[in-house]
């Protein structure tokens, strides 16, 4: 995928409202990682984490273990197909939860945080000696463990179950959504190409029709070319003319040459030798043209502006702004940024 599955869904809202609902019901927070990244993407709710937690990840080592111990618990729940309860290195209890679509691996979620029962004086000095927190008294190590949250067992695996689920259903459901989405954007995508296509075939037709009504002014030679006087220049400069008007369109130097009733090498020929540049010379000039005026105009994406100008590949593009400006397209446009009250405005 283009970006991060989880991080689109974030941007919906869904998984706001899933974490609203979740915590509500259960009083645990919840986390979202991406795959691959190892960074947490979310967090919920961030005010309510135990200060226990804050505490053991306030320092390198015990965030590294915390991260470690996530790491193992999910490489457990994907073994198993399913949710993962485990013991995390500092004493709490966690459920890792991967979320698949179509076999895709698109991020997982994490909930827990919390103990099955309250510790003895004993058992928390023995955690407290094992996590080894030179710069964190006894007193205070208590005093943060108190603030972590008491569930029992059976409703621990009832929450497991009921998140997994809504989790699951809820990326089914809204990559579903949007997946329909992509197919009617595709559809209006091909529907504006046909369109497009038809219009720039009629234009060739058009211009066909013109070229030969003009050629009944003059006399052509016996070949079947026009000559490289007056009926030549009206050729080209009608040429010209569509290139005007459809450069930002796939046009080639063979349409225009078929409208003309001239084999493309003749044609070729004839635009260099009466407009004093090659067609397709001419046809670029004028895309990067466009493109300059977009990127100094606009603040569209440049794969956009790349489009919009009638260029097919963005490579070939940055490639041709650079040798015909001397710098990519970026730093032309941030050159060319007008000046607001001292600044260049972004």
């Amino acid at each position: 995928m283009d970006e991060p599955y989880l991080e689109m869904l974030k941007a919906s809202k869904v998984l706001n409202q899933l974490c609203e609902i979740y915590y509500q019901n259960t009083g645990m927070v919840i986390s979202f990682h991406c795959p691959g990244e190892g960074r947490q993407l979310d967090f919920y709710p961030q005010e309510e984490r135990s200060d226990y937690c804050k505490l053991i990840q306030s320092t390198p080592e015990g965030l590294r273990r915390c991260l470690a111990c996530d790491r193992e618990g999910l490489a457990s729940a994907r073994r198993k197909g399913s949710f993962h309860i485990y013991h995390c290195h500092a004493g709490l209890v966690d459920i890792a939860i991967p979320i698949d679509y179509r076999g895709e691996e698109i991020g997982s979620i994490y909930t827990g945080q919390i103990i099955l029962e309250e510790p003895g004086v004993k058992q928390l000095r023995a955690l407290y000696g094992r996590l080894d927190l030179p710069r964190v008294s006894f007193e205070r190590f208590v005093e943060a463990f108190s603030t972590v949250k008491v569930v029992d067992q059976n409703r621990l695996l009832f929450y497991a179950r009921l998140l997994d689920l809504m989790a699951n259903y809820i990326i089914k459901a809204e990559n579903e959504i949007r997946l329909q989405k992509q197919v009617v954007l595709k559809d209006r995508e091909l529907h504006r190409r046909e369109m497009e296509k038809a219009q720039l075939e009629k234009t060739l037709k058009d211009l066909s029709i013109s070229v030969l009504g003009g050629g009944r002014k003059s006399r052509a030679p016996a070949d079947g070319a026009p000559s490289n006087g007056a009926p030549g220049r009206e050729v080209v400069e009608k040429a010209r003319a569509f290139i005007e008007t459809h450069y930002g369109q796939d046009i080639t130097l063979g349409d225009v040459a078929r409208a003309v009733f001239l084999s493309p090498n003749y044609f070729s020929s004839l635009f260099k030798k009466v407009a004093g540049s090659s067609f397709k010379s001419s046809l670029v000039d004028r895309r990067m043209q466009a493109a300059r005026e977009l990127l100094a105009g606009t603040v569209l994406p440049i794969k956009e502006v790349v489009a919009r100008s009638g260029f097919k590949d963005y490579n070939y593009f940055n490639r041709t702004f650079r040798a015909l400006e001397g710098e990519p397209p970026a730093a032309y446009r941030a050159r060319s940024l007008p000046v607001v009250g001292g600044r260049r405005a972004k």
